[in-house]
């Protein structure tokens, strides 16, 4: 049982980690792509400052990429003296910032500046009616004429609660934290947004020293655990650099809260002694119901092994007669009950039993006593006692019923199993509470990922949109007049947008499955073979789907993680399993689910089905399950290959779990 514990505790820790770990990465990632996009806009627009574009357009420009996000707050071009010429909303346009650091820094090439209070933006801001951000960081990059001479710098000011909103939306639901927190910092520990964990600065110090994307386990100074990971800003295919760091925390002992300290200390089952005294005092029984012959010395002799037996069981021996009165009472059933043994000699069985069982138990002795047989044992069952301090008492019993000069005596074996049913009630507990924690965790996955799916769409979808629109536009304006070179770089750039718009888009497929919500698990799962076919041409993949099966949707739970599962599973049978061919197989009812993804390719053996350490596919997928309570399979075909099967059943209780549509 504490072996079973320490492994359990062992793997919720690991997992919390990985958590941990995971939140830090998605931030810093979402914050990079942020900065790599914003940049990317930013040079798409300074390209204008070649074609001798009049300030109306400039501004009109602008304006339109401020309104494409919620992150910009400004956005202006300079001349080369550093004034203003033209600036979204008008703001700032005549006005000097020759001396401002995002123009200074701006001349010398591509410049980030982390954040800082609105200086020259808060009166201006206040005027015209509009919200004063409480911080700003800055892009700025030279601008080149035709000729390829300064002209200028642009610059931008981008609002800090746009960076505070990804990171809230990262952590998800306050209730569901569980004291996760996400702080951005800078190069020197410096925390610009969230809350630093309580860590000592000599901890806080030595996190930063280890290399990027590192994470640890820290104690503070009231030997609180926590739990830390970093993660560097470094946006992507972009000239930009940032010092920004993503540092996550959570508090171990939070991380663990589901998991309950199991009751210790289960007793030791005494069977060999059991079946020792069950004999013993059988064999008594039918010596003393028979008549007799043997010498009053042996009788005696026979009765002092058999107290001797009965004295030293560590079970409670108890007899009583028809009328519910004690005869018998040995030392363990006094340990047991805590009444001396003496006392309880004569005594009404009552006083052991809880006061609601009271009224009953007469009842049971006559039923039982009135039985054809000599001697008929009832059986191990489960009974409730009652200890004299009037704390209740988990017993198994074995009761038998002998007959001693014509008097019946009913006599019970109790074993008290308190403990152990308190164990077992603590462990059903505690997998309660982990497969309500898992079903919470695959709830924020899906929230999670449709937020971030959505602003995929909604966001960078848009603005690719916005941006092909425009290039269009100033290519079929400008490009037969510009020089060749310029033009051979306005065709990199227009492929360059398709493959973004690709790259959403593919994104978009691997975030949210396609066709899951609006067409259910079958059409789903035939559009996934179709897509991954023509990735793996070597693989005949194949999806089938039962006549029972065929037009039913489960609950959308149950569908997006049978999904997930044979996303999972298709996708290592391709890229692992040297499979020639891959078959998923549906069958179900509206009330029941089976999913199988077999595979002819190399096996898995035994000893990987649980999951291999750093490889967390087999271990999600059976999360998943466990999270609509299904069962998941991992196992090895007997032909050879592989077989992930997951097995649902609506419960009992749950009407209305799926329904039948017919297939369009």
């Amino acid at each position: 049982m504490v072996s079973t514990e320490r492994i359990l505790a062992n793997e919720l820790e690991r997992r919390a980690s990985f958590r941990v770990e995971q939140a830090t990465q998605l931030y810093a990632d979402q914050l990079s792509r942020v900065l790599a996009r914003r940049t990317a806009e930013l040079q798409l627009l300074g390209e204008m400052a070649r074609a001798e574009i009049r300030v109306e357009h400039w501004r009109d420009q602008m304006q339109r990429l401020k309104a494409s996000s919620g992150s910009y707050v400004w956005i202006g071009v300079t001349n080369a003296y550093g004034q203003v010429e033209a600036a979204t909303d008008g703001l700032l346009e005549g006005v000097s910032i020759a001396t401002r650091g995002v123009y200074v820094n701006g001349k010398e090439g591509l410049w980030f500046g982390s954040l800082h209070p609105p200086v020259a933006l808060v009166e201006p801001l206040r005027n015209t009616g509009r919200s004063v951000p409480a911080a700003l960081a800055d892009i700025a990059m030279p601008v080149l004429d035709a000729n390829g001479d300064q002209r200028g710098v642009l610059a931008s000011h981008l609002d800090a609660g746009y960076f505070e909103t990804l990171r809230q939306n990262v952590l998800g639901p306050l209730d569901a934290r569980r004291l996760l927190t996400l702080a951005l910092v800078d190069r020197e520990g410096r925390v610009l947004l969230g809350e630093r964990p309580n860590v000592s600065e000599s901890e806080w110090r030595a996190l930063f020293a280890e290399p990027g994307g590192s994470s640890r386990a820290l104690q503070d100074a009231n030997n609180e655990t926590y739990l830390l990971s970093r993660s560097p800003i470094q946006p992507t295919d972009s000239a930009l650099r940032t010092d920004w760091q993503v540092v996550g925390s959570q508090p171990l002992s939070a991380a663990l809260a589901p998991v309950r300290q199991f009751e210790r200390g289960l007793l030791v089952w005494g069977g060999l002694t059991t079946l020792l005294l069950g004999f013993a005092g059988f064999a008594a029984s039918r010596h003393l119901s028979r008549p007799y012959s043997e010498s009053e010395q042996s009788l005696r002799e026979q009765g002092e092994v058999l107290s001797a037996v009965i004295n030293s069981a560590s079970d409670a021996v108890i007899s009583v007669g028809l009328d519910g009165r004690i005869t018998l009472f040995n030392p363990a059933a006094a340990r047991i009950f805590g009444h001396p043994a003496g006392s309880m000699m004569g005594q009404p069985l009552d006083v052991l039993l809880p006061p609601v069982h009271r009224s009953q138990h007469m009842g049971y002795l006559q039923r039982f006593a009135e039985s054809q047989a000599t001697t008929r044992p009832m059986g191990v069952g489960r009974v409730t006692g009652l200890h004299a301090s009037g704390h209740m008492l988990e017993l198994e019993a074995s009761i038998s019923q002998i007959t001693v000069r014509g008097n019946k005596v009913l006599t019970a074996i109790l074993r008290d199993v308190t403990e152990r049913v308190r164990g077992e009630r603590a462990l059903a507990q505690s997998r309660l509470e982990l497969s309500e924690l898992t079903h919470r965790l695959l709830q924020q996955e899906k929230q999670t990922t449709r937020k971030l799916a959505q602003t995929l769409h909604d966001q960078l979808g848009q603005t690719l949109g916005a941006i092909r629109l425009t290039f269009d536009s100033l290519q079929g304006q400008l490009l037969p007049s510009l020089p060749h070179k310029v033009q051979e770089r306005a065709v990199k750039l227009g492929e360059m947008i398709e493959t973004a718009n690709a790259e959403v888009r593919q994104a978009l497929v691997e975030l949210r499955p396609p066709l899951l919500d609006e067409s259910g698990l079958q059409v789903a799962l035939e559009n996934e073979v179709q897509v991954r076919a023509r990735d793996a041409e070597t693989v005949a993949l194949c999806a089938r789907v039962s006549s029972s099966a065929a037009g039913v949707r489960w609950p959308a739970d149950v569908e997006y993680a049978a999904f997930m599962v044979a996303r999972e599973a298709l996708a290592n049978a391709v890229l692992h399993a040297q499979a020639s061919k891959v078959i998923i197989d549906v069958d179900g009812t509206p009330g029941r689910l089976r999913l199988c993804v077999t595979d002819d390719g190399k096996g898995l053996s035994p000893d990987l089905a649980a999951g291999r350490p750093g490889h967390l596919g087999i271990v999600g997928m059976r999360e998943r399950a466990l999270a609509i309570g299904a069962r998941m399979e991992a196992k090895g075909s007997p032909n050879g290959g592989t077989v992930i099967s997951l097995t649902w059943q609506a419960k009992p209780d749950a009407p209305g779990t799926a329904t039948s549509h017919a297939r369009p």
